[in-house]
């Protein structure tokens, strides 16, 4: 069986679309022979991975570089413009030779039409990976604004439902978005394929108690962007002056949210930037807190859980999780933190206040146990190779 592969992001990326379609071909190359597409390496910049060597590949894969491609400081329009462009750039790299099963993962939306147009020009069947509705969250959240922006969101979202009812399969990663997906295609085939956790991540974190120190350590990891609303953590920075914040990671928010606490004076909370894996895994040591938000929205609420609460439960330290919906029960059943009401600096402050170091140990251990005992992304991802044979 011969699988072709199309992603925008692939190691020595380390960020969740890149650790995710890692472990799918790890699951397909099981199963087939497997032609991979996807940038140079780029994310969150080209430059940092000057020199780096490829990943090693598991046997019969083969990995076909594009032009590298980064979103940051673009328009929308041009965004959308540049993100297409390398959507069939990757998708013609993967399907250069035949195929009999094409599968596209997302972050990026505009993999799904060009791998559908890619597997049906080959003759192929074709599994779309949606991880999320990007097309959707945009209107909703209100980012995209004004009557043509609106218009054109529109006629995007009209294409992408129209190439999720096309395709032969719809993968996603979480139960919300699987009913949400399966409402909005009746008839097509959805199957839910949980991200799971990197095992050799949890080998990686120490859950031991962090250093001492006479200030608790706040830590958000992840991407900067629109969703995620960290101009909380500069609300909670100012509220809770003996706290120490620590936001690692990058993200098109970063740059505002830096100069706004620079001009504010806020000493106590830090921009890292992007970190490599071997630095976040310091940094979730000497956490106390590890925080984590998703602003309000009915379709983040019952669609979307960050992949990062599992990395955040295997450091063994307590989770603060500002949001609703799936994300908040993952949290809230595991016993791994506490669930705030999102975009509520007061909230999250009393949160934190509220963790003393025998809670924070108990809560800290509660989350350890419930990593340990999560499958594996593999171990996921090995269901979701078996439906692409069976497709085949």
């Amino acid at each position: 069986m011969r699988i072709a592969v199309l992603t925008q992001f692939f190691p020595p990326e380390t960020l969740a679309g890149a650790n995710r379609v890692a472990a799918l071909v790890q699951a397909l190359a099981e199963v087939g022979e497997v032609r991979l597409a996807a940038p140079q390496p780029s994310y969150p910049d080209p430059v940092a991975y000057v020199g780096a060597p490829e990943p090693q590949l598991p046997a019969g894969v083969h990995l076909a570089r594009v032009a590298p491609f980064s979103a940051q400081s673009r328009s929308w329009p041009a965004r959308a413009a540049a993100e297409s462009a390398m959507a069939w750039h990757v998708a013609r790299a993967a399907t250069a030779e035949p195929a009999d099963v094409v599968v596209a993962s997302s972050p990026s939306m505009f993999l799904g039409p060009s791998g559908l147009v890619a597997a049906r020009r080959r003759r192929a069947r074709y599994v779309w990976d949606l991880r999320d509705l990007t097309w959707e969250y945009g209107s909703e959240s209100g980012v995209v604004s004004g009557p043509v922006a609106r218009t054109a969101i529109g006629m995007l979202g009209r294409a992408m439902w129209w190439t999720a009812r096309h395709a032969d399969l719809v993968a996603c990663a979480t139960s919300g978005l699987g009913v949400e997906l399966s409402r909005r295609l009746p008839g097509r085939r959805v199957e839910v394929i949980p991200n799971g956790i990197d095992a050799a991540l949890v080998e990686a974190l120490d859950p031991t108690p962090p250093p001492a120190s006479d200030h608790v350590r706040v830590l958000y990891a992840g991407l900067v962007g629109h969703a995620q609303g960290l101009d909380v953590l500069l609300d909670v920075a100012r509220r809770a002056p003996d706290v120490r914040i620590t936001i690692a990671g990058d993200g098109p928010r970063r740059e505002s949210l830096e100069r706004e606490a620079r001009t504010g004076g806020l000493a106590n909370l830090v921009f890292t930037g992007y970190v490599p894996p071997a630095q976040l895994v310091g940094l979730y040591h000497d956490a106390d807190v590890l925080f984590a938000q998703l602003l309000r929205s009915e379709l983040h609420s019952t669609t979307a859980a960050p992949s990062k609460l599992l990395e955040y439960m295997a450091a063994g330290r307590p989770i603060v999780y500002a949001g609703e919906g799936s994300a908040a029960e993952i949290v809230s059943s595991a016993g791994a933190g506490v669930v705030v009401p999102p975009g509520d600096a007061d909230a999250v402050v009393h949160a934190i206040a509220g963790l003393d170091e025998t809670e924070r140990e108990r809560l800290g251990r509660a989350a350890r146990a419930a990593a340990e005992a999560s499958p594996t992304r593999v171990d996921h991802l090995r269901r979701l190779a078996a439906l692409v044979a069976e497709l085949a």
